[in-house]
């Protein structure tokens, strides 16, 4: 038994004609007829008395109806649900973005995409830069944000903010009055981002190529933890611009200037998953906010080029 034929008998029997079913169903007339046909032959007894004014069902067919009706209108909410859950899908946004980026920049451009598309529902994965690149590159999320740009493997790349570490101190530090040499840097204590972090790696690469050594005295799984350690003036750290800008504000921490390490954040793809539409919507938001940098970046540059008079 098949369920067009049921939906064909239920429409002939509340129709009161073939004809009637056949115009409900954007079906031609013998195309009904063959369902009806097929049905009575399964059940081996008339199910419909057939006339001039229409059809009705026999006895035998007003038992199959009452349970054929019961059993279409369930299968109707089945297909509600699972049309509801191919909506939520498609709202869905799935990404991951490593610690700075999730803590400090995500919530924002959120904001920014959700006032364009109301409705979505973002599930941010946010850890280090390590674990966001295994998320993408095994293609449990489709696209991630991380910090530096050294991707290896299939995976697809674009540089999307130009970012700047710089000396982090607690406020009445005397580097935050004075400024840092990099000389200085191994006489305090330096407070680290755990091993798999975008910014640690960022942070030995660079120390490591300028020839100076840091005495790491403490690591921490986030950022958060390791302002805390500073304010409680358990060392210092190397930290983004963007995850202090509230504590510069407040003056809990200061930046000590003459030392910083310029750093990309970069957009990663795996090419082989598949983004939905809302996915492939943000995509290309962060797109655009990559940019939106640069032409920012190169707007600045022109500026600097004017000479004073």
């Amino acid at each position: 038994m098949r369920l067009r034929s049921l939906e064909a008998f239920c429409a002939a029997v509340e129709e009161g004609s073939i004809s009637g079913a056949a115009r409900r169903m954007y079906l031609a007339q013998p195309s009904v007829s063959e369902r009806l046909a097929e049905l009575e032959r399964e059940a081996r007894v008339p199910l419909l008395v057939r006339s001039r004014r229409g059809v009705e069902p026999t006895e035998q067919g007003r038992l199959l109806y009452e349970r054929a009706r019961r059993v279409l209108d369930e299968v109707e909410r089945v297909e509600e649900v699972l049309r509801s859950l191919r909506v939520r899908r498609e709202a869905r946004l799935y990404v991951a973005a490593s610690s700075t980026l999730g803590e400090h920049l995500f919530p924002a451009w959120l904001r920014g995409f959700r006032e364009r598309h109301p409705g979505v529902i973002p599930e941010v994965f946010v850890g280090n830069t390590k674990e966001v690149v295994a998320l993408v590159g095994r293609g449990t999320v489709a696209f991630g944000v991380i910090e530096g740009d050294e991707v290896r493997g299939p995976l697809e790349s674009v540089p999307l903010l130009e970012d700047e570490l710089v000396v982090v101190v607690r406020s009445g530090h005397p580097w935050a009055r004075r400024g840092v040499r990099p000389g200085e840097l191994s006489r305090e204590p330096f407070i680290s981002r755990e091993r798999g972090s975008g910014t640690r790696e960022v942070v030995e690469r660079a120390v490591s190529e300028m020839g100076l050594s840091l005495d790491v005295q403490m690591e921490f799984g986030s950022t958060s933890a390791i302002k805390e350690a500073i304010e409680a003036g358990l060392g210092f750290s190397l930290l983004s611009r963007e995850a202090i800008r509230l504590e510069l504000k407040a003056g809990s921490l200061s930046v000590a200037r003459g030392f910083s390490v310029p750093r990309r954040f970069t957009l990663i793809r795996n090419p082989e998953a598949e983004l939905n539409a809302t996915e492939r919507c943000f995509y290309d938001y962060l797109l655009g906010v990559c940019q939106l940098s640069a032409e920012k970046r190169a707007g600045g540059a022109r500026r600097a080029e004017i000479p004073r008079r």
